[in-house]
């Protein structure tokens, strides 16, 4: 991805942060999944026009996952992956699984997979004190990651953008998100199917 590609990306995924905070803290998470296209009113340019598309998970049915968004994100991933109904109930219930095939189907020209990503709230541990914090979690096509990053309460969100693929700290989810744009960016990829 460009320098350009990754800016306005960084930029989206703080717009969505921004959106979030005003809402208030309590939400169930967000999946996002973030497209970009050639733009429509310049055909001739190499203008691109970036879209990201909000894709609400059920907060009561994720918590028949265990680790929540870090086991339901390589299920997600293993049912996109392959071509036969979606078996899976419990994923079924939490995310629609028919939307994003279609999402991913869609024959615009030029259409391409930029990053996915999850906006969700969690707990920080800091020396014995708790502290809620609003997290974004991204991997981009380049198999970048990035994480915006509210404490309750912090005027402004940290963003944290790695090139390198393996840390120690890397967030829980980022392995899941990897997955989903191994998958979702494989040329003929295929396509489940609602049973």
């Amino acid at each position: 991805m460009s320098f350009n590609a990754v800016h306005t990306l960084t930029g989206c995924l703080l717009h969505i942060e921004a959106s979030a905070d005003p809402l208030g803290w309590g939400h169930p998470p967000l999946l996002l999944l973030v497209q970009d296209r050639p733009s429509p009113s310049a055909p001739h340019s190499t203008r691109r026009q970036m879209r990201a598309v909000h894709l609400p998970l059920d907060d009561t049915r994720m918590g028949r996952y265990r680790a929540g968004l870090a086991d339901l994100l390589p299920d997600l991933a293993a049912a996109l992956d392959i071509n036969q109904p979606v078996t899976r109930p419990t994923l079924a219930a939490c995310v629609d699984i028919g939307l994003i095939a279609d999402l991913l189907a869609d024959p615009t020209p030029g259409l391409r997979l930029l990053a996915w990503a999850v906006c969700y709230e969690d707990v920080l541990v800091d020396s014995d004190d708790l502290h809620e914090i609003r997290r974004i979690d991204a991997v981009d096509a380049d198999r970048r990651s990035y994480q915006i990053a509210r404490l309750r309460g912090e005027p402004h969100p940290v963003v944290s953008i790695d090139d390198h693929l393996d840390h120690d700290d890397t967030p829980a989810t980022r392995s899941g998100l990897a997955r989903l744009v191994q998958i979702a960016s494989r040329p003929g990829r295929s396509t489940p199917t609602n049973s």
